[in-house]
């Protein structure tokens, strides 16, 4: 019986063990990832900043011809204002989560164009042309957060992620 308990004892001592290395490895290599991402946003952060100045500048032309866009421009809005706050705060998260939502609005914006063409002013055509000849190259920042969100599942390693 004692052999039972040492044993059981020297298990759970050697599970806590590797747990902690498991921890202390992965703590650091996710901060190594964190690091990259963190690099790779600022060399896109630029590159957006061009298209979205661009995808602004549409907007402010489509509200001044008024009509059925007001939504579309309305959302915009708010999505180039939450653009600016996740830049000017470094949030990377928010700043993916903005662009997503920027890059839909921004094909609603050309849908309602084409749909009506009576709001497409030569200066909002303009600024939606400079707005899609801007192209960011996001294959790196992609590549890390892939491997960040792959390093950071798992039952003990998401625990250590949100640490």
């Amino acid at each position: 019986m004692k052999f039972v308990v040492r044993l059981v004892g020297l298990t759970v001592a050697a599970l806590a063990v590797a747990l902690g290395a498991l921890g202390f490895t992965s703590r650091e290599r996710l901060d190594e990832q964190r690091a990259r991402i963190d690099a790779d946003w600022q060399a896109v952060v630029s590159d957006f900043d061009e298209r979205y100045t661009a995808l602004a500048a549409a907007n402010d032309g489509v509200r001044q011809n008024g009509g059925a866009a007001r939504a579309v421009v309305g959302e915009l809005d708010r999505a180039l204002g939450d653009w600016d706050t996740a830049v000017a705060g470094d949030d990377v998260p928010a700043g993916i989560r903005t662009i997503n939502t920027l890059e839909g609005l921004a094909r609603r914006l050309r849908s309602t164009l084409d749909a009506s063409p009576r709001l497409a002013s030569d200066a909002v055509t303009m600024s939606l042309e400079a707005f899609a000849a801007t192209t960011v190259d996001t294959a790196a920042l992609n590549n890390d957060l892939r491997e960040y969100a792959e390093a950071s599942s798992g039952p003990v390693r998401s625990v250590i992620a949100a640490g």
